[in-house]
């Protein structure tokens, strides 16, 4: 399974990638919201794991135009500021699951197994 992870956070990115890495799957990853959008239209990627801070770009921004090209993607957002408003808006644009930094490695595995079993 090809994953994309969106995040300007190099630690937390390369974290990310070695854990898709180990569970047998391929991450590419991408420092900025231009970066993600160019690679999702040059790739295939069965999952996005998408930063809601990006220094470039926000979340909020960044879904709309992600859904209109790729509505069936899975999207897992993760955000250091824990906010119930920002949670319900990404909801509502589809994201499959809210993640809190630091991140949950247990839940993380978890998230991208059954992404990957869905995907089989």
């Amino acid at each position: 399974m090809n994953v994309l992870i969106a995040e300007d956070e190099f630690t937390t990115a390369d974290a990310i990638q070695r854990l898709v890495e180990n569970l047998g799957h391929t991450p590419t990853w991408a420092c900025t919201g231009p970066e993600a959008q160019h690679r999702l239209e040059k790739n295939a990627y069965e999952l996005l794991i998408l930063s809601a801070q990006l220094r470039d770009a926000d979340v909020l921004q960044l879904l709309p135009a992600l859904r209109r090209n790729h509505p069936d993607l899975p999207v897992v957002a993760m955000t250091a500021r824990n906010s119930l408003t920002l949670e319900q808006q990404v909801r509502q644009l589809g994201v499959i699951c809210y993640l809190i930094k630091p991140l949950n490695i247990h839940e993380l595995i978890s998230i991208v197994s059954h992404v990957s079993t869905k995907q089989a």
